[in-house]
């Protein structure tokens, strides 16, 4: 009988020095509101895509906070990753768009396939033709979210992802608008952009470059007049400004792009 007490009172104390078994103490209340009070305010988590071919495409989501809004879909330059978007996907984001920022395959978090193979950055036909299977996920992915109106999602790319904007979007009508930031009209010699914008149409175009990165520069005007006549884009050039993603650092690119974004694709829907 001792021995049966004395267990029951060693259980008792186990049960006061872990805390319990009550699940609802105002400790563990406290703690749950302020991990809802972080995702209120960021308002964006990390999410996971899997590429037709296998890979995992990391990227961050952040979402709009009102039903049946515009989306954009943010694809970053040559070596770099999706943190280049950082702060102008918040602000788009508390403008009342939903993003997503993706790393494209071998830069990034994006460096691994299903299979736990690593993935690395190429160049090849084969390479560009498992870059555009990544827009095509991601596109699809944010297309879907609960809050994004399908019909008003665009694209805005930097440098070689610019490319995969404009060449994914010439093949798929969906894509309500492209913007392109230090576009190239050939980049790896096997992403040819004038014929995807001349195919592309009349849908919303918007291109930018500094003529510091003169490659760029002429490529504006080259892929301006692959659009026809009349020049259907919005083409904005600034003297300096430097390459890609580089240029959000200029309020005279920055500014015309959110305006681009803000009437081309819309801003909160109305109630």
């Amino acid at each position: 009988m001792r021995k049966v007490c004395l267990i029951a009172f060693l259980g008792a104390l186990l049960l006061v020095g872990c805390g319990g078994s009550a699940p609802n103490t105002t400790a563990n209340k406290v703690a749950n509101n302020v991990e809802k009070a972080i995702d209120t305010a960021t308002r964006s988590q990390n999410v996971s895509i899997n590429s037709p071919d296998g890979v995992v495409l990391v990227g961050t989501y952040y979402e709009g906070e009102k039903a049946n809004t515009p989306a954009i879909l943010l694809l970053h330059q040559w070596q770099s990753d999706r943190h280049s978007w950082d702060d102008f996907a918040k602000e788009m984001q508390n403008d009342g768009f939903n993003v997503l920022s993706i790393d494209g395959r071998g830069f990034g978090e994006s460096v691994k396939k299903t299979d736990g193979t690593a993935v690395a950055a190429g160049r090849s036909d084969e390479d560009v033709k498992g870059m555009l299977g990544d827009v095509d996920a991601a596109f699809d992915y944010l297309s879907k979210q609960k809050n994004v109106d399908p019909k008003r999602v665009g694209i805005i790319g930097a440098s070689y992802g610019s490319s995969l904007a404009i060449i994914y979007a010439a093949d798929h009508p969906s894509v309500a608008a492209v913007a392109l930031m230090s576009p190239g009209t050939n980049y790896f010699g096997n992403m040819p952009t004038e014929p995807a914008v001349a195919k592309y149409g009349a849908r919303p175009l918007f291109m930018t470059a500094a003529e510091d990165d003169p490659d760029s520069f002429n490529s504006v005007t080259k892929l301006n007049d692959a659009t026809g006549e009349p020049r259907r884009a919005v083409v904005v050039t600034v003297p300096k400004g430097g390459h890609g993603t580089a240029l959000l650092g200029v309020d005279g690119v920055r500014k015309p792009l959110k305006t681009f974004c803000e009437e081309r694709l819309g801003g909160i829907a109305p109630k």
